[in-house]
């Protein structure tokens, strides 16, 4: 009779599908690289404010930010080089964020009091210092705002640069620093002030899937709008609708736009509007604390928390699915830009009895997980050699330079998330190899074949002990893994209790 109830078994469960759908969560929850920043400033004049730790911490633990606008005022250097003693305080900067998880938007500035910048021979000069540290921090830089013309750094008013009317050699200096910043951080975008600037840079032509991410000039320049929704132009951003729109929209497709806004104006400040151009124009970051009116309507009119969550990218898992030994995978990007910074997914298998682990890369590019569509990956597990056993599955989005788990990816699903890891835990089981102990189940009860002394455990698939007994009847109908440690070895089994 046993023989007859195993092979019952064995027939349910191979009849059942290997599927697992997840639950989307709408919790705003801390992800590198994206979302509302908090801007800070390091003066040259005055006292030096440097990052702390602790705030930095913070802003990840109590506000959910990892990002942070951190601009450099330079106005002590505008005829001089920059001391050895500031660009020792920006290396420690760059420490602090390490060690907190914490990346910067980062901006050099000459005056925020009037347009008296450097002249072009002195941003050079500076920059060629600078980037010596640039360089060698480009893994807490999540991308360069242009900076060092004009007012606050923003290609505006500016005495030496022009401010409007721009005649053609302004427009060639101008050319010249915004590509010669771009050797600041080379493997980084670089987010111009208006489409104009951006155009005049790199050229009318917006990317597209074909030249994405392949490091030329024009695949690197981004927006930096410092006047979000503050009027028809936002003062100034738009010289032309008609063709910054179309631009702006393919070209953040595969960079990102962000910045602030300045001022209110309700017909344009308003959550609709808000929401549709966020989309539209791929916004990845927004100022936490500017314009206060601007934040306080998107609270009071209800789209704020909506903003907070889909700032730049947010995966989503729909569903994975195990068939001869191929995982597929579903997913789908609901924010409102994509991931713009190179990484690598991997599928990480974790042995269930000795939790020894194994990672392959998957064939997949998480920059092209598009915002507002759905990826597929399909990986055949069977081209990894793997000893023989029961393996956990993991989705893993590292770093690719900072080996934390704060800065991996975290997915927006209930119950995925292994924190300690950096994990997203997919709750499938995939057995590798043929380990001579059985179990099955029989109404109410796990049976197994011919042990004395061993120890059983039952798991639900998020991972938590539920059971210890041969007996489940107070277990829901659900999936389960069993865990038998004998003398005969161990034994990790999926069994499906209905």
């Amino acid at each position: 009779m046993k023989k007859v109830v195993l092979l019952m078994f064995f027939i349910v469960a191979t009849m059942q599908s290997q599927t697992v759908n997840y639950t989307a969560s709408t919790v705003n929850f801390c992800n590198p690289e994206r979302g509302f920043y908090k801007y800070t400033i390091g003066r040259s004049l005055g006292t030096f404010s440097p990052l702390v730790e602790s705030d930095l911490m913070g802003y990840r633990n109590n506000d959910k930010i990892t990002l942070i606008l951190r601009m450099y005022s330079l106005d002590a250097f505008k005829t001089t080089p920059i001391s050895d003693d500031f660009l020792n305080k920006i290396e420690n900067d760059f420490t602090i964020m390490r060690s907190s998880g914490v990346k910067c938007v980062i901006r050099f500035r000459y005056t925020d009091a009037d347009g008296q910048d450097a002249t072009k021979a002195q941003i050079i000069a500076h920059i060629n210092q600078l980037k010596v540290i640039t360089m060698a921090n480009e893994d807490v830089i999540s991308s360069m705002s242009a900076g060092f013309i004009g007012q606050y750094g923003e290609w505006y008013s500016s005495v030496n640069f022009g401010t409007s009317n721009l005649s053609a050699q302004n427009l060639a200096d101008r050319k010249e620093i915004g590509l010669k910043i771009m050797e600041m951080a080379p493997n980084r975008m670089v987010a111009f002030r208006t489409p104009f600037i951006q155009r005049s840079i790199a050229g009318n032509t917006p990317i597209v899937t074909a030249n994405a991410y392949n490091g030329s000039t024009a695949s690197r320049v981004a927006l930096h709008n410092d006047a979000f929704l503050s009027s028809d132009s936002d003062y100034g951003t738009y010289t032309n609708t008609a063709t910054d729109y179309p631009y702006l929209e393919a070209q953040s497709r595969y960079t990102y736009s962000g910045g602030e806004s300045n001022d209110l104006d309700e017909t344009y400040s308003n959550c609709t509007n808000a929401l549709y151009s966020l989309a539209r124009f791929h916004y990845n970051y927004l100022n936490s604390g500017y314009f206060p009116a601007v934040l306080s309507l998107w609270q009071m009119n209800g789209c704020y928390n909506e903003i907070q969550r889909r700032l730049g990218y947010r995966y989503e898992l729909i569903s994975t699915s195990i068939s001869n030994s191929v995982l597929t995978i579903n997913l789908k990007n609901v924010g409102f830009a994509n991931l713009f910074n190179e990484r690598t997914a991997y599928l990480v298998f974790r042995n269930f009895n000795t939790g020894v682990e194994y990672s392959a890369a998957l064939n997949t590019d998480p920059r092209l997980w598009m915002a507002g569509s759905s990826t597929q990956i399909v990986k055949n597990m069977a081209d990894e050699t793997l000893p023989a056993g029961n393996y956990q599955l993991f989705l893993n989005v590292p770093d690719a330079a900072i080996a934390s788990p704060l800065n991996s990816i975290q997915f927006a699903n209930a119950n995925v998330w292994e924190s300690l890891k950096g994990y997203n835990n997919l709750s499938q089981l995939y057995t590798v190899g043929a380990l001579g102990i059985h179990a099955f189940v029989a109404g109410n009860n796990v049976v197994i074949n011919d042990l004395t002394n061993y120890k059983l455990q039952i798991f639900d698939l998020t991972g938590r002990l539920v059971s210890k007994s041969l007996d489940i009847s107070n277990l829901q109908n659900a999936v389960y893994i069993l865990k038998i440690q004998s003398d005969q070895g161990d034994f990790t089994q999926k069994i499906f209790k209905q």
